[in-house]
This record gives C-alpha cells, sequence and structure tokens, in this order.
C-alpha cells in the first residue's frame, strides 16, 4: 500500500485530534524558540511513525512536507528507522539535518538512529566525524548526542575524547552536549577521561558542566567525585554560556 497525499492529510487530522494544549504550552517550555503546532507526546508520535514504517516509508518521505514540529519528529523517526542499509539511509539523515533546529528534534533523531553491525557503525562515524567541528550548532550537537549514545565504547571513544578537547564553538546546545558526552565516557572509561579534565583545556563552562554531571551519577564513587571538585575551573571574565532550558 502507497502513502498518497490523502494519507498525509488524514495524518494531519490525526495531530490535531490529538493536539493537548496544555502540553503545548509545556513542551513550549522545554524547547526555547520553538513553536509546536499541535502538542502531542512523543510516544504518540512514534505510534504514527510506526504505522508509516509498516505501511509505505519511502512514500511518507516524498508526499509529506515538514511544515510543523510534529511532522518534522515524525519525518526523524521514519528516516531513523525505515529499512535500509546505512548506505543509503546516509543521504537521507544528511537531508534531514537542515531540519534540526532545537535540542528535541536533535536528540530524538538520535536516539532513534541505531546502526547494525560494525560496519554500518563505522559508516555512521566517518559521516558524523566532519559535524564535530560544524559551526551549525545544532550539526555539532547532532554528532554530539550521536556519539555519546553509540559510539562511547572501543574503538571510539579515544578519538572521540580528541574531538571533544577540539571543540571551539561557543554555542550553548553544542557545549552542553559536549559536557554531557564528557561525563558519559567519564562514566564508561575514567582513566581514559580523566586526563583530559586534568588538563583542563576544555572551557570552563563545559568542563564544570560535566563535572556537575559525573557527580550526580550514582555510577561513580563518592572518592572520585571529590578527586573531581578540585578540577572545577573559574569561569572567564565574560561569563558563561547564558542559562536554558534542557541540556
Amino acid at each position: 500500500m502507497s502513502f498518497s497525499p490523502a494519507d498525509y492529510q488524514a495524518m494531519l487530522a490525526q495531530l490535531a485530534s490529538l493536539a493537548d494544549g496544555e502540553y503545548k504550552k509545556f513542551n513550549e517550555s522545554l524547547i526555547p524558540g520553538t513553536a509546536t503546532a499541535y502538542g502531542v507526546r512523543v510516544p504518540q508520535l512514534r505510534q504514527i511513525a510506526q504505522a508509516i514504517l509498516q505501511k509505505d516509508p519511502g512514500g511518507f518521505l516524498a508526499v509529506s512536507a515538514p511544515g510543523s514540529f510534529e511532522e518534522i519528529m515524525i519525518r526523524g523517526m521514519v528516516i531513523a528507522r525505515m529499512k535500509l542499509p546505512m548506505a543509503e539511509r546516509l543521504p537521507l539523515i544528511e537531508s534531514f539535518l537542515p531540519l534540526i533546529d532545537n535540542w528535541a528534534v536533535c536528540d530524538t533523531f538520535c536516539s532513534s538512529l541505531r546502526p547494525k553491525g560494525p560496519q554500518e557503525k563505522e559508516q555512521l562515524w566517518r559521516f558524523i566525524l566532519p559535524l564535530f567541528q560544524d559551526r551549525r550548532e545544532f550539526y555539532a550537537r547532532f554528532a554530539l548526542v550521536l556519539f555519546l549514545g553509540r559510539f562511547v565504547e572501543v574503538p571510539y571513544v579515544s578519538q572521540g575524547l580528541e574531538l571533544l578537547e577540539d571543540l571551539d564553538q561557543e554555542d550553548y546546545y553544542i557545549r552542553m552536549a559536549a559536557a554531557w558526552a564528557l561525563s558519559v565516557c567519564y562514566i564508561k572509561f575514567p582513566q581514559l577521561t580523566l586526563p583530559l579534565l586534568e588538563r583542563q583545556t576544555l572551557p570552563a563552562f563545559t568542563q564544570n558542566k560535566a563535572i556537575q554531571k559525573i557527580r550526580e551519577s550514582y555510577r561513580v564513587p563518592a572518592k572520585g567525585k571529590e578527586r573531581l571538585m578540585a578540577l572545577k575551573m573559574p569561569p572567564p571574565p565574560s561569563g558563561r554560556p547564558a542559562s536554558r532550558t534542557r541540556a
């Protein structure tokens, strides 16, 4: 069964029927600067995406126009989960990146991407490598969140730590993702990650936020948490990036 323009209109009607005004306000409060069209919860969006995947995901991508937050979320879920080899999925991922303009779309898309086997993982890693240094905020965050979710393991973690140390972007959502990634690296590979924190070459905001996240983990012993406190850095004279909602 192919996905038709009528199916697309039916999907929009379904989104409208699931709209929750209170959740819309709440969700928008978590995503500064982003307006959601409907206010549909993520599990419901996943159900819609799953129905599309079972019907005609390629047809959906061809027919649909990602004109709202919820439609972009669904599109990302479909691209991430449709049955394709990684070599064919990568162009779709590349086409999706310009649609990412907030942490929620970025992080949901990353969590949905699940490479199958070492070959696909290597292909995806090579794809994201240049994005670590990308000047576009959510291109770089995409690489960082995908790294912390899929690549904090041998043989990628050491190169990932080098990439984290080389980051020079000042965007808030890049630095928050870098701190998050560092905390995951420390929890899984403390002996590899601690020397980076000891060098204190990271931006103070990233260093201190990573230490905060590590200290919040139940997987880190108290002695290690005490040692990390001595590695906190004073903020630069210009101050740190302005506080925003969510990592």
